[in-house]
């Protein structure tokens, strides 16, 4: 049965042991349906010659462990790792640098987007791996040795898989590429958590007019803040058909609140008159971090868009990567309609197709591009 890091001597036996590998694997099991934040219950940390199951519940401050990692600029590698690098944020691992995430590197030559872990293990190794524990409950104790075994499972392959993978990518030339990527990753752990950044993760929100647009925004801002503080799922506190429902009341009451539908009671009472008062005196970030206009492609944007997706395609082909990690949707509408430059304007995707889809789009006018929304939507 693998061994279970529970106590803080065991832990400073596994960080020694970890300081003389390589390279690190890690992957974390976490539960996050009733938080706001990820409730942290293991991290697995496979090297070339041991492996470690840390119990986070008996260990809740992981901050030697951060320091380690911190320190010791090795390879760590990791398999779609933004969430778990939220749930090691929590316990003191707060920054993690020369991350090699195979699900980006399995992109970069030429893999589906999204592809599971699973997934490549079986593509380069044959191998199939339990999907019994799929959904366990993490929290409970003690686990068992089905239990540890399949979170062990999760970090096993990865040590082989970044030697496959780092060879391809080093005979495509593209190994630069994943240095690039993983550089973005660690700077992205510096704003997960920033209330200010929550509009524009919401789906929909240019479905509204641009005065509502620029309520959604706030209220977008605040549902953040209070879930951060309350350590809720968002959704429990608004969900987002109610937040543009309220962003678009053509007159702020609790009676009007009231007449939102599915809108709860106790939301009302609880919440009515903040909300009320937030959307009548707008803050800084409604004023200056939400701009009052609220655009969207015109037809000529939407004919180039269409282009554009096609120059991407052919571009990915080429390149033997995959389309998605070249560029987005949400890349090629953020370059039409002037936004604030993006991934597309630097590094390697700016070779590979970017500046000619930057140089095509600055040509043609702007207001050419974009046109401001009346309720129709982006998309």
């Amino acid at each position: 049965m693998p061994k279970l890091i529970d106590t803080p001597d065991a832990l400073d036996a596994a960080i020694a042991t970890l300081q003389g590998s390589p390279w690190w694997g890690i992957d974390t099991e976490f539960l996050r349906e009733r938080t706001y934040y990820p409730k942290l219950c293991l991290v697995q940390i496979a090297t070339g010659n041991a492996d470690f199951v840390i119990d986070a519940i008996a260990l809740p401050d992981l901050s030697r462990l951060g320091e380690m990692l911190e320190r010791d600029r090795k390879v760590k590698i990791v398999h779609a790792a933004r969430q778990d690098l939220e749930a090691l944020q929590r316990a003191g691992v707060t920054t993690l640098t020369d991350l090699f995430d195979t699900q980006t590197a399995a992109s970069l030559l030429g893999h589906p987007d999204q592809v599971s872990y699973a997934w490549l293990v079986e593509h380069y190794f044959g191998l199939t791996l339990d999907k019994s524990q799929t959904r366990t409950d993490w929290t409970q104790r003690p686990l068992s040795a089905a239990q540890l075994s399949y979170a062990l499972d999760d970090v096993r392959y990865l040590g082989t898989l970044y030697e496959n993978l780092r060879e391809a990518l080093d005979a495509s030339n593209k190994l630069a590429w994943l240095w690039e990527e993983a550089a973005s990753l660690s700077e992205a752990m510096v704003n997960m958590e920033k209330p200010e950044e929550a509009w524009r993760r919401l789906r929909g929100l240019n479905s509204l007019e641009p005065e509502s647009w620029s309520r959604g925004c706030e209220l977008a801002i605040w549902r953040e803040r209070v879930a951060q503080k309350l350590d809720i799922p968002r959704g429990w506190l608004l969900k987002d058909e109610h937040l543009f429902a309220i962003a678009g009341l053509d007159a702020l009451s609790l009676s009007a609140l009231n007449g939102v539908t599915g809108l709860s009671p106790s939301t009302i009472r609880r919440y009515g008159e903040e909300i009320i008062h937030l959307m009548e005196t707008p803050s800084v970030e409604r004023r200056t971090g939400c701009s009052p206009l609220n655009w969207r492609l015109s037809p000529e944007g939407t004919r180039l868009l269409g282009e554009f997706q096609d120059k991407v395609k052919q571009a990915a082909a080429a390149a033997q990567v995959a389309p998605g990690i070249l560029a987005s949707r949400k890349d090629l509408e953020g370059l039409l309609l002037g936004e604030p430059p993006g991934r597309l304007r630097c590094g390697w995707r700016a070779a590979l197709i970017g500046d000619q889809l930057a140089s095509q789009a600055d040509a043609l006018p702007l207001e050419d591009r974009r046109q401001l929304s009346r309720g129709t939507g982006r998309r």
